[in-house]
């Protein structure tokens, strides 16, 4: 039954995106877009992983464009103030929105009530990055390796705490979803800001941590990394196992990618698609990325709008089966 609730509010979100597309003038044909600034909102603080990528592509991208390239940062809420207001933005071609997996996929599973829909509100332009988390433990912990501490966990289940950045983040459910693959229980601990903190001080035994944070404390030795969420080990990482080794078919990587207002015309979509992704080839660009501890995507529209839909599968069953919920 919900499997068929969603699909028709797809189509509905669909139709209802494609008939306000048509009525749009065609600015692009026109030539007259863009002719002002391009705005970016940001869901997050200034320095977080997001925003450092999305000012790492908007220089480029304003150059390419010919319009400055704005950002717009609008934390908070777990990233649902800024996606309500990038839903509720004109779709006039001068909006982008800079967003992750845990806000388009994650929460929409997770709350009982959102100011915005990720298919009847956003129009997907393309997927930027892949963002790996990164098991962490403190370097007195006693795991040396994944393997160890599921056996530990084996062997008393309940024993092992794990903290995250709050119930439904991105670190919470990877981890459910690995508790769920490996037959363990690790009681989750959430916290209201980011558990890294006491998992340096050895107060916390571990937790996930997105890369562009982990990587940098895990080679000065202030944290000891376990394994990698992504299908194969990273380069930033390469002596940490992916958790897929030890857990075949385990794929917990985060993501950053645009999308648009839903009404935002076909053919300015497009050329967002098209700039962005020749961004995203440029080698420094790359580099830069690659640095972070992300793994540089630049998808088709179509690739973006089927990782969307799967995504918000795959949380919505790890989420169901776990009892993930926050009432909004």
């Amino acid at each position: 039954m919900q499997e068929q609730r969603f699909s028709r509010r797809t189509v509905l979100a669909q139709l209802a995106a494609a008939s306000a597309a048509m009525a749009a003038p065609p600015l692009l044909a026109q030539g007259k877009w863009p002719d002002r600034p391009i705005k970016v909102i940001v869901p997050f603080a200034a320095g977080v992983s997001p925003d450092v990528v999305t000012r790492i592509i908007s220089e480029p991208l304003a150059r390419a464009l010919g319009q400055p390239v704005v950002i717009d940062n609008r934390a908070g809420a777990a990233g649902i103030i800024g996606a309500e207001i990038a839903a509720k933005s004109p779709g006039d071609g001068y909006t982008l929105f800079m967003t992750v997996n845990s806000i388009m996929g994650i929460n929409p599973n997770v709350y009982t009530k959102l100011p915005y829909d990720t298919f009847r509100d956003f129009t997907p332009v393309t997927q930027v990055a892949l963002v790996p988390y990164v098991l962490v433990t403190g370097p007195n912990q006693p795991d040396a390796t994944l393997k160890d501490l599921i056996a530990r966990a084996k062997a008393k289940p309940g024993s092992v705490d794990y903290g995250s950045l709050g119930i439904g983040s991105g670190p919470h459910v990877v981890m459910e979803m690995m508790n769920n693959m490996a037959s363990i229980q690790m009681v989750h601990v959430p916290y209201k800001g980011s558990p890294l903190a006491d998992v340096m001080a050895g107060q916390m035994p571990l937790a996930f941590e997105p890369a562009t944070t982990a990587i940098p404390l895990v080679k000065s030795g202030k944290l000891r990394a376990l394994a990698i969420t992504s299908k194969k080990r990273s380069a930033a990482l390469p002596d940490v196992p992916a958790v897929a080794e030890l857990l075949p078919g385990y794929d917990g990587d985060g993501w950053q990618g645009f999308y648009v207002p839903a009404a935002t015309p076909k053919d300015i979509v497009a050329r967002f698609n098209t700039e962005i992704v020749k961004v995203l080839k440029q080698p420094d660009v790359q580099r830069r990325l690659i640095d972070l501890g992300l793994q540089p995507v630049g998808s088709t529209i179509d690739e973006f709008a089927k990782v969307s839909r799967d995504e918000y599968a795959k949380w919505g069953k790890i989420a169901k089966s776990n009892n993930i919920r926050i009432d909004s």
